[in-house]
């Protein structure tokens, strides 16, 4: 077994909590309980069976993503061979970012995380190394708190959601794993777990406002120290609202990014924008990538002070934090270190339902169908998603329907990614048809 230099932190966090809490719960899912003696121990089986075939995967395990105590026995167990898991949602072929991170790790880079995320219009893999995840700095600096209870209800593929439970967990706390997201049912959890620790995207607390008067709201979540939200700015009534009801001392904002750490906005800091996390570095740059004065939008950039080192499969293993950037453009704040956040709406990037989506991929998943002649992607707002994408496809086969489209898109996009409306253009048909399929769910 090779050691990394993150090994060591996180086979001695797993253990210690394990030994000093074992009844303590680690994981509530859909199946029940899993206590942090039982996650351990099944992930010391695993971490044997993973030794047992050294070479067999280039020190990459590739994972299916799942809001379940299953999931993250196998994340722990591959951590503590020193192997990288590669997180995946459950259609996404493997092939091309296996093939990538296997080459990275052939190359010498050592990361402890590989993601899919959008960079440059595309989606491709991500690494992290450096600054080991059993590290409380970020997890401390976004509210959590060892022995908490953090609620989930995103996939568990996207970035974000996947790293702050992983953290929960090492920082010797519980995550509760919704199975989907669903208004009713957060709130049923919230009720019924009590966690004290929440992340949500804007456009799902905009459909826990929705679901319940104002009075049920704030005795639901009475149990919340923090509910944080990212991903997108959430609308500034909808900030307004959720501080009258449950009190800014509960909620804040953090924007970041797959490529580097961001800023933490407590409801009830003044003024615009947010402070950066602990140890984390970020400017405003022009499009020469020279600093900008205060005020001035740019585009962000990030790095870390840590040594938490994240890049593209593509990039090469830098020993040090270089800057990074996903395009979204900000502003500093007078004097002080504050950044705000002024456009996320990045060129070949839409933002559905929380979840950044790269135009191409869907566009190149149609065109990919023998049918399809050409297609285009658009985005356009949506009431309950944020934005949504649709599809027009121009074909010559009489036979082909948005529904044979759909079921294309379903075995290759995450929801997302795949085209909330599908429209059809006979280009050979004698009389030019057009034919339209309603909207999807996501």
């Amino acid at each position: 077994m090779t050691v990394q230099p993150w090994h060591a932190d996180i086979v001695g966090k797993l253990h210690r909590t394990a030994r000093q809490r074992p009844d303590h719960p680690a994981v509530i899912d859909r199946h029940g309980t899993t206590s942090f003696r039982s996650l351990y121990l099944a992930a010391a089986r695993q971490a044997q069976d993973l030794e047992a075939h050294p070479d067999h995967d280039a020190g990459v395990a590739v994972l299916r993503a799942a809001p379940s105590a299953a999931f993250f026995i196998q994340v722990c167990a591959a951590l503590m061979v020193g192997r990288t898991p590669l997180v995946l949602p459950a259609r996404i072929p493997e092939r091309e970012a296996l093939r990538d991170v296997q080459a990275a790790r052939r190359a010498g880079c050592r990361p402890w995380k590989a993601v899919l995320a959008v960079s440059s219009h595309q989606q491709v893999p991500v690494l992290t190394h450096g600054e080991s995840p059993a590290a409380p700095r970020k997890a401390r600096a976004l509210g959590m708190r060892p022995g908490g209870r953090a609620l989930f209800a995103a996939p568990m593929h996207l970035n974000g959601p996947f790293e702050f439970a992983l953290r929960q967990l090492l920082l010797g706390g519980c995550i509760i794993l919704a199975p989907r997201f669903e208004a009713e049912q957060w709130l049923e959890s919230v009720h019924g777990h009590k966690p004290d620790w929440a992340f949500l995207v804007p456009t799902q607390i905009q459909q826990v406002w929705d679901a319940r008067p104002r009075r049920e709201l704030r005795s639901a979540c009475s149990s919340l120290r923090l509910l944080l939200h990212s991903s997108a700015p959430c609308p500034p009534p909808l900030r307004q609202q959720l501080a009258d009801v449950l009190g800014p001392e509960r909620l804040a904002e953090y924007y970041g990014t797959t490529l580097y750490d961001g800023t933490f906005n407590p409801y009830t800091s003044r003024g615009p924008g947010g402070t950066p996390l602990p140890d984390t570095e970020l400017r405003i740059v022009d499009p020469s990538r020279w600093p900008v004065a205060a005020g001035t939008q740019g585009t962000i950039e990030g790095r870390s002070r840590a040594a938490l080192i994240s890049h593209r499969t593509d990039q090469l293993c830098a020993g040090r934090p270089q800057w990074q950037s996903v395009g979204d453009l900000g502003r500093r704040i007078g004097d002080t270190d504050r950044i705000e956040v002024t456009d996320v709406a990045v060129p070949g990037r839409a933002i559905v339902a929380g979840v950044k989506v790269a135009v191409a991929e869907t566009h190149d998943t149609l065109s990919a169908h023998p049918a399809v002649q050409a297609c285009e992607i658009r985005i356009s707002p949506h009431t309950r998603f944020g934005s949504v994408l649709s599809a027009v496809v121009h074909t010559e086969d009489p036979a082909l329907t948005p529904s044979v489209l759909r079921t294309w898109c379903a075995q290759r996009l995450t929801p997302p990614q795949r085209p909330h409306a599908i429209e059809l253009r006979r280009t050979t048909a004698p009389d030019h048809t057009t034919l339209r399929e309603g909207h999807a769910r996501l």
